[in-house]
């Protein structure tokens, strides 16, 4: 248990953790602009994006507890902390096609209901 006192998110995953919440800022930032230029803003559909990021945290949390438990000298966080920045990435991507800007070279291997089509 001495161990779980020492565990420092910098430390074991680098900078690869300031990566992660400043795409999870900038995402929340292009979902806001993308409702905006869809004239979809709605207070309980940010509420549940706010939600979904913080629910991003709690799995963080867990993963940060598994590894500690298993003793997997930081592998399972930095997956985590991966797998985030992934999701993060991906979602930025389609905020920006939602917003009009033409990133088509990487939204064709999206899922076509979330990306529009420029110019429709």
């Amino acid at each position: 248990m001495d161990s779980i006192a020492h565990i420092s998110m910098v430390t074991v995953v680098g900078n690869y953790w300031y990566i992660a919440i400043a795409m999870i800022l900038f995402d929340i930032i292009t979902g806001l602009l993308a409702a905006a230029a869809e004239k979809k803003i709605n207070s309980s559909i940010n509420y549940i994006g706010i939600i979904r990021k913080l629910g991003l945290f709690v799995a963080l949390a867990f993963m940060v507890f598994i590894d500690t438990y298993t003793e997997s000298k930081g592998y399972i966080i930095k997956l985590g902390v991966g797998l985030i920045m992934a999701y993060e990435g991906m979602s930025i991507i389609e905020n920006f096609s939602r917003i009009g800007i033409d990133i088509s070279f990487l939204t064709k291997y999206f899922d076509k209901t979330k990306v529009k089509k420029r110019g429709k």
